[in-house]
C-alpha cells in the first residue's frame, strides 16, 4: 500500500487531465492518493463537482490519504518585474486569506478552507493539509502588525476547529521553503500550543525540511513527531550554502524525486514515522514524468515500489 499525490505530472485543472493522471497512478499500482489538485489558488468546488471527484476516485478504486488545502492566492508572482515568492512580506493580492487583517478577506479565506473540508468530507478524506507562509520579516519589523496577524490567524482557526471538528476533519500544518527554520518553528509551537490533537497536527514534507533545515533535515519531523498526521515524502540532493537566500534557486532545489535518489536518510525518517501516530500507508508528493506514455508509466511503477520499499522500512521498526 502506497499513496502518492494526484497531480504528479501537472495541476491542469480539466477533468480529462485529472482523469489521465488517476488512471495512470491506478494501472502502476497505488492504492491510495492525496488529492492535491487547486493546492493554490482561490478555486471553489461546487457541489456538482464534489460528486464529480468521488465518481472518479470510485471509478479507480482509490482510499484517501487527505487532501492538499489552499491557503488562498499564488506563493510567487512578479514583483517589480522579477518572478519571486511571496513570503517576506503580505500577498496584497489575495481576495481570499485566512491570516489577512482585512475580514472580508479573512473571511473568504476561512470559506475557501471549509470548501476543502466539504470536499475531504465528500471524498472519505481524514484531513487536509494546509500552508501558513508567513509574513516573516515584517512579523519581526513590527510587534503591532505581529499581534494584529496571529490574532486573525487564530481568529480564523478557532472558527475552522468548530467546523472541523463536527465534520470530523483534521487540519495537518506543512513545513515549507523560503521561511527560515527559526520562524516556522516558533510558528508550530505557537499552533500547536493553542489547538489539540483532536484538531491540528503536522504535515512533514521531507523535502522543504532539506533545504531549510541544514543541520539536520528531519528537524520538524523528531520536534513535532507526536502530532505527525499526514506525509509529503520526497527526496532532493539539498542546497548549497551560497544559494539558501535566494528564494528561486530555493524552488528550484525543491526537487519532489522520489525517495532513495537523493540526501535524504531514509533510514532515520522511517524510525521517526514509526514513533509517530502517523497511519500508514506512507504519501508520496513527487513528480513523475516521462517522453512517452510508456517512459511515464515505468518511472510511476518505480515510484511505487520505492514507496513499498518505504513502508515496509516502517512496518518493520513498528513490528520490533
Amino acid at each position: 500500500m502506497v499513496a502518492i499525490n494526484t497531480d504528479y505530472k501537472n495541476d491542469i485543472l480539466s477533468i480529462e487531465a485529472i482523469e489521465e493522471q488517476l488512471s495512470n497512478i491506478a494501472k502502476a499500482g497505488f492504492t491510495h492518493i492525496q488529492w492535491v489538485h487547486d493546492w493554490q489558488g482561490e478555486y471553489m468546488y461546487s457541489p456538482s463537482e464534489l460528486i464529480q471527484i468521488k465518481e472518479l476516485i470510485d471509478k479507480y478504486g482509490f482510499k484517501l490519504k487527505g487532501i492538499h488545502a489552499t491557503e488562498g492566492g499564488t506563493r510567487a508572482r512578479k514583483v517589480d518585474g522579477v518572478f519571486t515568492f511571496v513570503n517576506r512580506y503580505r500577498n496584497l493580492e489575495n481576495r481570499k486569506d485566512y491570516t489577512c487583517l482585512n475580514e472580508y478577506t479573512r473571511l473568504a479565506g476561512v470559506e475557501l478552507l471549509k470548501n476543502r473540508v466539504d470536499l475531504a468530507v465528500a471524498i472519505g478524506a481524514q484531513e487536509i493539509v494546509l500552508h501558513m507562509q508567513m509574513p516573516y520579516v515584517e512579523l519581526r519589523e513590527s510587534k503591532e502588525f505581529n499581534d494584529a496577524y496571529w490574532s486573525q490567524t487564530f481568529k480564523s482557526l478557532d472558527e475552522l476547529q468548530e467546523y472541523c471538528k463536527d465534520k470530523g476533519v483534521k487540519v495537518a500544518m506543512e513545513n515549507l521553503i523560503c521561511t527560515p527554520q527559526e520562524d516556522q518553528m516558533k510558528q508550530f509551537d505557537k499552533l500547536f500550543d493553542r489547538y489539540d490533537s483532536d484538531f491540528m497536527g503536522f504535515c512533514f514534507d521531507s523535502g522543504h525540511g532539506s533545504v531549510v533545515c541544514h543541520e539536520d533535515y528531519l528537524f520538524f519531523a523528531r520536534r513535532y513527531k507526536d502530532r505527525l498526521i499526514a506525509l509529503h515524502l520526497q527526496d532532493t540532493d539539498g542546497i548549497e550554502e551560497e544559494l539558501r537566500d535566494d528564494d528561486i534557486q530555493v524552488l528550484k532545489h525543491d526537487k519532489h524525486k522520489v525517495p532513495f535518489t537523493g540526501a535524504i536518510n531514509w533510514e532515520d525518517l522511517a524510525q521517526l514515522i514509526a514513533d509517530s501516530p502517523y497511519e500508514l500507508p506512507i504519501t508520496l508528493e513527487v513528480g513523475v514524468y516521462g517522453d512517452t506514455e510508456e517512459e511515464e508509466m515505468k518511472n510511476l511503477v518505480d515510484a511505487k515500489e520505492k514507496g513499498v520499499r518505504l513502508n515496509e522500512m516502517v512496518l518493520a521498526y513498528r513490528q520490533g
